[in-house]
């Protein structure tokens, strides 16, 4: 089960950094965008963090 976790923080992360904004061709929906992924690496390092604490 531990490795499955660790396979799924790679795979949001490679997620998140292959997100660019830039190349949405709504031009109005692209702040927003960026403020979610902002929100979603924010709670996804939150998420780790907490993970970490609650094996000790």
């Amino acid at each position: 089960m531990t490795q499955k976790l660790l396979e799924n923080e790679k795979s949001v992360e490679k997620l998140l950094q292959a997100i660019d904004p830039k190349r949405i061709a709504d031009e109005s929906m692209r702040p927003t965008i960026e403020i979610l992924l902002n929100l979603l690496e924010e709670l996804n390092s939150k998420v780790k963090e907490l993970e970490s604490v609650n094996k000790n």
